[in-house]
């Protein structure tokens, strides 16, 4: 039997490289599909309306005048069922707190946290870990 993969959207507006390497990083994880790339709130909505994701990895700073916090309430608009995760350079801990769209945040200096933090908001095991039967 497959396990069920889950789709997840990419909105980085940084270099292909490192959208690349958040691409590699979720893809560590088996049952993740990262199945679009946006680094604008345009493109990002087109992907959110035919994707369906059920993750969205948002920046706050991507290209053009409408930044990732006001993007996210956009988002789920789309892809209501969607977790979006706010990750970026900056401090915006009270912003995200504010915005309801946003189920989590993460600065980008934390990295090695990525996957942790998605299976989190996901409620995915972590691989390896013995499952608790009551």
């Amino acid at each position: 039997m497959t396990e069920r993969r889950i789709r997840v959207l990419v909105v980085i507006e940084d270099d292909a490289d490192y959208r690349r390497l958040i691409r590699m990083t979720l893809e560590g994880e088996d049952r993740l599909d990262v199945e679009g790339e946006a680094a604008n709130a345009e493109e990002a909505l087109v992907l959110a309306r035919v994707t369906h994701p059920e993750l969205v990895v948002l920046d706050h700073f991507i290209e053009g005048t409408v930044m990732g916090i006001q993007l996210a309430p956009l988002i789920k608009a789309e892809a209501p069922g969607a977790k979006i995760l706010l990750f970026t350079t900056h401090a915006l801990a009270i912003e995200v707190a504010r915005e309801p769209a946003i189920d989590g945040y993460l600065r980008k200096h934390d990295l090695s946290r990525l996957l942790p933090t998605v299976r989190g908001l996901l409620n995915l095991e972590e691989p390896g870990l013995p499952t608790v039967v009551a």
